[in-house]
């Protein structure tokens, strides 16, 4: 990888942001012309046969200088044009970088929203750092706060990514230090096929991801079950339907033994993945509506969150417990509510603006208020 001088202001800065550029004007005007080529290929001022955007790696190294300018090279091609800087690490591995100096209309449109992850998975994974209903509440106002709705709801919220455990992976191992995700590091690090109990907890995690304020990622691979730990597990190839594969039978330590996992597509996950798609495509107040919690119970471990736009209503709720749980659910208007995830032709009538229904134990159902 090439190393490029940097002007840091001031020059012994080690603490990111970097105010700076880089040195060569030259460098900058590669970048720039590389850039322009993507966004417009016939350079014909129309960026409709271009990328739409740029996913920008580690671009808290580089000195915001830069990206300012950048972004202006980006907007003159393509006003529309999406910006996703990789900004994670403030201190690897425990400590995540607030974002907001990124987001305030002069660089980045979003960021890898690892954050978010990191809260979503204390609470619907139970996870390290675990989290009841009322600390996912607090967490989530927490890491949004200062931002934008605009930054927000194009936020690139990632549940796995190239350079991290794969989610069902991550979730049957609760550690959260990124040290530790592969047995290289951890010993008792789980590289079987995650348990159905995992499962369910992927489920509703996503469920959340779905409805939740932010652009859902999807880590090739996730939709049809791939599992694996950190860097390189969670790089493994594709798994297609036409490609028959062997077994995955060998332990990271050859003096063990491990379970054998059949490895081939998981259609039944894919159809929930093309469920979920579709619910959003269809249903814009998940993108753009306003979003309040409405329930957050920590001794039965439920939390409800209710979205709207216009007359567009829509109530997330969730069970993490393990019981059976019976639930009085707040909306915004009365009429009737019909559950859009399922499947199942399920109607509840909200009275004196609640709903009653009952929830399995790890599951959550999304409603959504018919509209005369």
């Amino acid at each position: 990888m090439p190393v490029f001088k940097k002007d840091i202001i001031p020059p012994d800065n080690k603490v990111m942001p970097f105010e700076g550029n880089f040195h060569s004007q030259s460098l900058k005007q590669h970048i720039f012309d590389v850039t322009r080529r993507w966004l417009d290929p016939d350079g014909d001022g129309n960026p409709s046969d271009g990328v739409d955007g740029f996913r920008l790696d580690v671009a808290g190294e580089i000195p915001v200088g830069f990206w300012r300018e950048y972004r202006k090279v980006v907007r003159s091609v393509n006003p529309d044009a999406y910006l996703i800087g990789e900004i994670w690490w403030l201190e690897w591995p425990d400590k995540l970088f607030d974002p907001k100096v990124y987001l305030e209309g002069d660089q980045f449109d979003a960021i890898m929203n690892y954050r978010w992850y990191k809260v979503a998975r204390g609470f619907f994974g139970q996870a390290e750092p675990v989290l009841t209903p009322t600390g996912f509440v607090k967490e989530i106002n927490r890491i949004n706060k200062g931002i934008n709705i605009e930054n927000l709801q194009v936020m690139m919220n990632v549940p796995s990514t190239h350079d991290t455990p794969r989610l069902s992976t991550s979730l049957f191992n609760k550690t959260m230090d990124k040290y530790k995700a592969k047995p290289s590091d951890n010993p008792d690090y789980k590289i079987i096929k995650p348990d159905q109990r995992t499962r369910k907890e992927q489920i509703i995690l996503l469920i959340h991801q779905f409805t939740f304020i932010g652009a859902p990622q999807i880590w090739n691979g996730e939709e049809v079950g791939m599992w694996g730990a950190d860097d390189p597990d969670c790089r493994k190839p594709m798994v297609w339907n036409d490609i028959s594969y062997e077994d995955e039978h060998t332990a990271f330590d050859p003096t063990k033994s491990r379970q054998v996992d059949v490895v081939r597509p998981d259609t039944t996950l894919r159809s929930f993945y093309n469920k979920l798609c579709c619910m959003r495509k269809e249903n814009p107040v998940l993108v753009y509506g306003d979003l309040s919690f409405s329930v957050a119970d920590d001794k039965n471990m439920v939390l409800a969150y209710d979205r709207m736009l216009g007359n567009q209503e829509v109530a997330v709720v969730f069970n993490r417990s393990d019981s059976l749980r019976f639930v009085k659910v707040p909306v915004r208007t009365d009429g009737e509510f019909e559950d859009i995830l399922s499947g199942e032709s399920n109607s509840f009538k909200s009275d004196d603006k609640k709903i009653r229904i009952s929830l399995n134990p790890l599951s959550g159902i999304v409603l959504k208020k018919k509209v005369k």
